[in-house]
């Protein structure tokens, strides 16, 4: 299993941008989507969006659990 950060999405109601992530399972060559998550719409650009994935996949990493991420992290 492996997870990585998608693209960032901004919301059409506030203008923010939230961080997203995709969660893969199965083989290598045969690999299929198992989970999709996105935080809240928190963040004020979409480059402070790809700096808060990548700080979360790092704590998804280290503790196997995503940060908060209805606040910014």
């Amino acid at each position: 299993m492996r997870t990585e950060q998608g693209l960032p999405d901004q919301s059409t109601r506030t203008g923010k941008w939230a961080a997203s992530f995709v969660t893969h399972n199965g083989t290598a060559g045969n690999e299929y989507v198992a989970n999709t998550c996105t935080s809240a719409h928190v963040f004020a650009t979409e480059d402070d969006a790809v700096a808060a994935g990548n700080r979360a996949l790092t704590v998804l990493e280290q503790t196997g659990k995503y940060p908060n991420m209805c606040e910014v992290f």
